[in-house]
């Protein structure tokens, strides 16, 4: 078996990182407290940074930053039709990005494979994994259409702001379902309909780390329903 711990300083179970983000997402949508949501957000920057993806970080706090000051500095003061509006839009922002972040962590460190061995040791259906193993490759090979597209314009000089759009967007929705069956028979070739259990050559356990971050999950789950 190979341990998947040793290719990396800080290596957390998928298992962890799927409790992690379930928990967080409860506490964050029913929270209303900008102090816990800062240290809920500096706390994932942590584990982004110690998990080696200080980018996904920066880019996270500043982001955060730069809502907070909006809602606080700009909202006030905007038109009153464009209030609400623009409240309800910041807010919503702000209660995704720590879900988006973990995410991240999730699918950049994760390898799709470590991920349906995981969803299978906690017995979940076939109906379930299939759609999602094929959701979490759709995106990075959207994502790399989208840049494919962007090198062929810059070739040709394409210009204006209509043309632009045009070139993007029609052709990414043409092949937008070209690639998912693509995907769809890709991984039905490599037998995920099989329902015989998955073998799988990475030992997954906990350590010491994993066990850290599901009491911190439990915590903030009893925070939900138990407020301080």
């Amino acid at each position: 078996m190979i341990d998947h711990s040793k290719k990396g300083v800080f290596v957390l179970d998928p298992r962890t990182k799927m409790i992690l983000l379930i928990a967080i997402n409860i506490f964050i949508f029913t929270n209303s407290d900008v102090k816990m949501e800062v240290i809920i957000i500096l706390g994932i920057s942590l584990l982004l940074v110690v998990s080696n993806l200080p980018k996904v970080a920066i880019k996270g706090i500043i982001i955060y930053v730069g809502l907070v000051a909006a809602m606080y500095l700009i909202v006030p003061y905007a038109p009153k039709m464009l209030l609400s509006a623009a409240n309800i839009l910041f807010v919503f922002i702000r209660k995704i990005l720590p879900c988006g972040m973990l995410g991240s962590l999730l699918i950049k460190t994760t390898p799709i494979r470590l991920i349906m061995l995981s969803l299978q040791r906690w017995k979940i259906p076939q109906n379930v994994t299939i759609p999602l193993a094929i959701t979490i490759r759709y995106f990075p090979a959207l994502k790399e259409e989208s840049q494919a597209i962007h090198d062929a314009m810059k070739l040709r000089n394409v210009k204006g702001v209509l043309k632009k759009f045009e070139y993007i967007y029609v052709p990414l929705l043409v092949s937008a379902s070209h690639t998912a069956d693509e995907l769809s028979q890709a991984i039905v070739t490599r037998g995920i309909e099989n329902p015989k259990p998955k073998t799988c050559a990475v030992e997954m356990k906990f350590k010491i780390q994993d066990y850290i971050l599901l009491t911190i999950s439990f915590a903030v789950l009893v925070l939900v329903f138990i407020p301080i």
